[in-house]
């Protein structure tokens, strides 16, 4: 929802998600700094050319992009030829295509890559958004396409998504989704410390949709652009439960919609794991109490969840282990 508001303004253009810090870039041998070789450089060729033809994960075929190799190596060429030069060259080129200025992008992962990318880009500046944990939960489990794509014109984009969701369903837990949203906003927390308030905003999506105009005021002030009231009229995008709608505009409509979706047993765990985050944060928690049998026997399942999940991502971790280890840390808070 943010992305889309901002890439309503006339100067700026977010590219959707790359996973780049977190996947390729890990899997490319050498530094990042290193002008690549021609192997290595086919494959980064390969990678972005496929997500400018469908999203990262949903199998695109490079030789079908908006991106031509060509245009890609030759842009990233000129920026030095490293595999940074081909994230940037992608983002750039996204951007010119609708005549943007200022690019960006949109990964949820890259929270836990900021180091790296300020590293790589040090005059960039990062916003961290965070929700409700419950509410990513709920949302996360009941996860489906709802429109926006052109299945005539790629039928094949049909099995990609049925694949993407039984990723998704075997992904679930409301204990792995609550650590994960745990780690994640400890490392957005982490780097703002770190790196100060004038290089990491972080912005709840609860006062985002309470007060859209004066939150989307203050942001664009924090980022040197003005505001343009076109940014409160954006698209419904990836909602688990909306259809796809090219005018919805910014709607407060989902707030609460957890408390309804969720059983009592899943808003207990995700209490138990995200209280100490919640409530300076401003969440009120909801559930109090011992453990019930039912949550008893959700925690039980965990194991064999953790197990399911870890294989259904294997191909999108950049090193399953250090992915794992990466994430385990930063939810206990280190």
């Amino acid at each position: 929802m943010l992305r889309s508001a901002l890439n309503c303004h006339p100067d700026v253009h977010l590219a959707g998600e790359t996973h780049y810090f977190d996947d390729l870039r890990q899997r490319l041998e050498g530094p990042s700094s290193v002008v690549l070789s021609p192997e290595p450089a086919s494959e980064a060729a390969d990678y972005f050319c496929a997500i400018s033809h469908r999203p990262y994960g949903h199998d695109g075929d490079p030789a079908l992009g908006r991106i031509g190799r060509q245009e890609l190596q030759q842009r990233a060429d000129a920026l030095g030829g490293t595999a940074d030069s081909y994230f940037q060259a992608y983002c750039v080129l996204e951007a010119e295509h609708v005549s943007k200025p200022i690019w960006g992008e949109k990964t949820p992962r890259h929270i836990f890559r900021i180091d790296d990318m300020l590293a790589a880009f040090p005059d960039a500046k990062i916003i961290c958004m965070s929700r409700d944990p419950r509410a990513i939960v709920a949302s996360y489990r009941d996860w489906r396409n709802q429109g926006g794509f052109d299945f005539e014109k790629d039928p094949g984009h049909i099995e990609a998504l049925k694949a993407e969701r039984e990723r998704v369903r075997r992904s679930y837990h409301p204990a792995t989704i609550s650590l994960l949203w745990r780690g994640q906003t400890n490392a957005a927390i982490k780097a703002r410390d770190r790196w100060g308030p004038d290089r990491i905003f972080l912005q709840r999506y609860e006062d985002l949709v309470a007060e859209p105009e004066n939150t989307l005021k203050e942001l664009t002030a924090w980022l040197g652009l003005s505001f343009q009231e076109s940014m409160l009229e954006i698209p419904m995008l990836n909602s688990s439960y909306e259809r796809y709608d090219q005018r919805q505009g910014i709607t407060s409509v989902a707030v609460d919609r957890w408390k309804k979706k969720l059983t009592p047993e899943e808003i207990r765990v995700a209490d138990r794991i995200c209280q100490s985050v919640m409530e300076p944060l401003g969440y009120e928690i909801e559930a109090h109490g011992g453990l019930s049998p039912k949550e008893l026997s959700l925690w039980a399942r965990w194991p064999m969840a953790v197990a399911s999940a870890a294989l259904a991502n294997r191909k999108r971790s950049g090193g399953l282990v250090r992915y794992i280890y990466r994430r385990a840390l930063l939810a206990l808070g280190k």
